[in-house]
């Protein structure tokens, strides 16, 4: 066993969860490390899709498959050294999977507060155009955009950033229908 390109191996499989990730990359570097560590003839990595369970400790998200071209058993060291390898790959999965749902939480919320201050600036440019409270300004800009079928984001951010000072006029309710 090469203790050199073992303690690199697990190194470089650590350095992935601090720079850029490249899962592709990750796992590529994991199977051509796992034939060159262990009597392996080639090395494969299998995820579990979306929908299936992932693993760590008892949570399965994949498998890291050793070949060997002659049929043969392992040794305890080389079996140990193989889940060493596979437990790294999941802690990478892991980590990469949660910085990427947390960089969409980040997203999702940076887009809420944008769009929470257009609709405070559209609100209160209408008050003080038409006289009214904030209240009643934010329920004419809802209105708005339910009634021409647009987003209150985009209504709000178009009457702040327009150059006129008007209002679309708010729509007129349609006459009570007579039953006959």
């Amino acid at each position: 066993m090469d203790t050199y390109l073992l303690s690199n191996t697990f190194v470089d499989l650590a350095d992935t969860l601090v720079a850029d990730f490249d899962v592709i990359d990750f796992l590529h570097m994991l199977t051509d490390r796992s034939v060159a560590l262990l009597s392996a003839s080639a090395a494969g990595v299998t995820l579990a899709d979306p929908r299936g369970e992932l693993r760590l400790r008892d949570q399965v998200i994949g498998a890291l498959n050793l070949f060997r071209v002659d049929p043969a058993p392992f040794d305890p060291a080389e079996l140990r050294i193989g889940q060493a390898l596979a437990d790294v790959a999941t802690i990478g999965l892991l980590h990469e999977r949660n910085v990427r749902r947390t960089e969409t939480v980040a997203e999702q919320l940076q887009r809420a507060l944008n769009s929470r201050v257009v609709i405070e600036q559209a609100k209160g440019k209408l008050a003080e155009r038409l006289g009214m409270d904030m209240d009643q300004a934010f329920g004419l800009l809802r209105d708005y955009a339910r009634n021409s079928n647009q987003r209150l984001t985009d209504v709000a951010a178009n009457f702040v950033n327009s150059a006129t000072a008007d209002f679309p006029p708010p729509p007129r309710p349609r006459p009570a229908q007579s039953r006959n």
